[in-house]
């Protein structure tokens, strides 16, 4: 990954990224001062538990419904933690994907399609998730 790279909002997007990058992407998008949060998905029972646990990790907003419209719309607030840039970690949702694998998909498809009406903005929006999955990339190693 080039140095500049996270600061590209055109390439930004949701990619799969393996773990042994996480702490190299995350400092760099704190040394850019960009808003970093990350989502531990634990022991998911359901997707309303991935919901949930992503609300609560990404610290929405209390009106947020835990569904994916509410996803979306929290994802896209232009008020939701304004920054320079965003990364979001998605980590823990392969059992999801094992599971549910219809609502995996909407997840995914949810995810792409904030970070492109975020992209609309001009500002970098990463969404990285530890879990390949069809219709995403992985992100090029360091």
């Amino acid at each position: 990954m080039s140095d500049n790279l996270l600061e590209n909002a055109s390439a930004s997007g949701v990619f799969h990224l393996v773990a042994t990058q996480q702490s190299t992407i995350e400092t760099a998008a704190k040394q850019a001062d960009f808003c970093v949060l990350k989502a531990d998905i634990v022991r998911p029972a359901s997707t309303q538990d991935v919901l949930l646990q992503l609300g609560s990790a990404l610290d929405f907003p209390s009106w947020y419904g835990a569904n994916f419209d509410a996803l979306y719309d929290c994802l896209t607030d232009p008020d939701w933690r304004p920054a320079k840039g965003h990364v979001l970690f998605i980590n823990g949702i392969t059992r999801l994907r094992a599971a549910h694998p219809v609502d995996f998909a909407t997840l995914i498809e949810v995810l792409q399609a904030a970070a492109e009406d975020r992209r609309k903005t001009h500002v970098p929006f990463w969404i990285l998730i530890d879990a390949p999955a069809r219709g995403i990339t992985t992100l090029a190693e360091a």
